[in-house]
């Protein structure tokens, strides 16, 4: 009798070993993410503005679901000493995040400064290449569209053996401007190029190039781009219904450029957000360098079409194309 019961009890003792194992297997086999670390994040950005709010926004979405927590987000508000105060405060916590995601120029250089062992992300940071955006600790999505894509819409516009206007300040982009000339050639464009080194020399060579150009190709520079100089470009432009291209959907919405190819914000977000997952599942790896955006949009002015006589039929049904106003 003592035996029988052994007997069973062995058995029911196997069994429920049985189940246990299995049960853990399958646990451990097809959920795997079950027993994971969650990773923290924290993003830093350099003020409020609609195109970092847009980035933060994909971000945010792109860690669902991905072991990604976004435990803070700090606003800089533009201010130095304020970003220093704030940082200054993150380090000072017994809190430290297993990322940091730094949301323009202000940001980024901070927090590059601050944190030489904790992976950081960049973003929404204009003509990166200015600030040595660089470190074993740092990737970065930049904010720049090639020129080789710039120039491909504008032939797309105006078709080849064209003359294209630029204004420049070679301190801040002459890098950008020997890229072009190499692009431009292949293309077959012919680049007129004015250097200037204050924005007041803006209006005058402008006037110079305006009678020898197809179309003014408008670069990041902030030298040649300001609130005076865009005001005395969407002038000039409308006047002799020139073409105007560049990297801004700002300027275009502001009537002083006809059509703009630039980074889509908020997939640049959800780009950040597949980086960082690359970066905490694979500890070893700190960096991923600096990368082009994945996607981009073009937003045109319908207008300055209209008023400078440029049809825009071809770009209605091309992909991502935002229509203003």
């Amino acid at each position: 009798m003592i035996e029988k019961y052994l007997h069973q009890r062995n058995i029911q003792i196997f069994t429920a070993l049985w189940f246990i194992l299995a049960f853990l297997s399958q646990i451990s086999f097809l959920s795997p993410q079950i027993f994971a670390k969650e990773n923290t994040v924290v993003i830093i950005q350099s003020q409020q503005i609609a195109a970092y709010s847009e980035a933060i926004k994909g971000f945010e979405k792109g860690c669902k679901g991905k072991n990604l927590s976004i435990k803070a987000i700090y606003n800089l508000n533009g201010d130095t000493d304020e970003g220093k105060r704030i940082i200054q405060n993150i380090k000072d916590n017994e809190f430290e995040p297993d990322l940091i995601l730094a949301v323009g120029v202000l940001a980024a250089t901070l927090v590059k400064e601050q944190f030489t062992d904790i992976p950081i992300i960049f973003c929404m940071v204009i003509n990166h290449k200015r600030f040595n955006l660089q470190g074993a600790n740092i990737t970065g999505i930049s904010s720049e569209v090639s020129v080789e894509d710039q120039f491909a819409i504008l032939k797309e516009l105006l078709g080849a053996h064209k003359n294209v206007g630029v204004i420049y300040d070679p301190i801040k982009t002459g890098k950008i401007i020997s890229e072009a000339d190499v692009v431009a050639k292949r293309l077959e464009f012919n680049l007129i190029k004015t250097k200037i080194t204050s924005e007041n020399e803006v209006a005058s060579a402008l006037k110079n190039m305006i009678d020898k150009i197809d179309a003014l190709w408008m670069i990041p520079d902030s030298t040649v781009i300001t609130k005076n100089s865009l005001n005395v470009i969407s002038k000039t432009i409308l006047e002799h219904r020139l073409p105007t291209f560049c990297t801004s959907d700002a300027i275009v919405k502001a009537g002083a450029a006809l059509i703009s190819v630039s980074p889509d914000y908020t997939h640049t977000g959800l780009q950040a957000a597949r980086m960082a997952q690359t970066l905490l599942n694979n500890p070893s790896t700190t960096s991923l360098g600096i990368t082009q955006p994945d996607k981009l949009k073009l937003t045109l002015n319908t207008q300055t079409a209209e008023i400078i006589g440029v049809n825009l039929a071809s770009f209605q049904s091309h992909p991502d194309v935002v229509l203003y106003p």
